[in-house]
């Protein structure tokens, strides 16, 4: 499993797929075939579980245009019958916040999000935030930026973590930060099939909001607006029978 297979995972994770028009111009939005974990994942945001090195990675790039981002962030995507596992490495030498209360606007500072809609069909969607101080944001959406008050949904049994390689200070010096998300597939709702089944196919994006020392705003799949509230310009997640350690 390690070299042809971890080389096809590789090419997997960039996998692209014809969908919209975005200011237009015809663009390839990314497929990401998601693996599924013999073992769960320990979520302490070391990223240090053997199953993470035999997952596809995807770098994030600028979501304005979809030039390469001078904040390099990694992400990664594994599941099992209970949760979907996401992880991040955000190289970072100023790294910054100051919220720490979940459900605060963690998008105004520096954070790395993830949305999620379970059936394409619906309107729908999930949003989580987790910023550098391990504060958590989750919310659920009715339709575009129509959510459920943010106190009123919070998941019960989502986990989350992230370590840092420097300050949170808002101070050069700093290397980076990881973070781990474990989402609950019982929180998705509206989706077909709970476990999902292999060739289950749901709509995703994920972001990064990097504040200092530049601003800037990272996503896997670009929107090409400054707005990630844009489910028709989401990246697809396919579930697959692909196992690793």
């Amino acid at each position: 499993m390690l070299n042809k297979l971890k080389a096809a995972l590789i090419v997997i994770g960039m996998t692209t797929v014809p969908v919209c028009k975005a200011l237009g111009q015809s663009r390839q939005l990314p497929v990401y075939e998601v693996s599924r974990t013999r073992q769960a994942i320990k979520v302490d945001g070391r990223l240090d579980d053997t199953a993470w090195t035999r997952a596809a990675v995807v770098n994030l790039v600028l979501n304005r245009d979809g030039s390469s981002s001078p904040a390099k962030t990694e992400a990664r995507m594994l599941y099992d019958d209970q949760f979907l596992y996401f992880s991040f490495r955000c190289a970072d030498e100023n790294i910054w916040a100051t919220l720490k209360r979940r459900d605060e606007h963690l998008w105004e500072e520096e954070v790395v999000e993830v949305f999620l809609q379970a059936d394409p069909r619906e309107k729908n969607y999930i949003e989580l935030e987790v910023n550098p101080l391990g504060a958590l944001f989750d919310s659920y959406f009715l339709d575009i930026r129509k959510p459920l008050h943010f106190e009123s949904w919070n998941s019960e049994k989502i986990k989350w973590a992230v370590a840092v390689d420097g300050t949170v200070d808002g101070r050069d010096g700093d290397r980076e930060w990881t973070c781990e998300i474990a989402f609950p597939f019982e929180d998705a709702v509206p989706a077909p099939h709970l476990p999902p089944r292999a060739g289950d196919r749901w709509r995703m994006n994920l972001y990064r909001v990097e504040s200092r020392p530049k601003p800037a705003l990272i996503a896997w799949s670009p929107t090409l607006k400054d707005d990630f509230h844009l489910p028709s310009m989401f990246g697809e997640l396919v579930f697959t029978n692909r196992k690793v350690p």
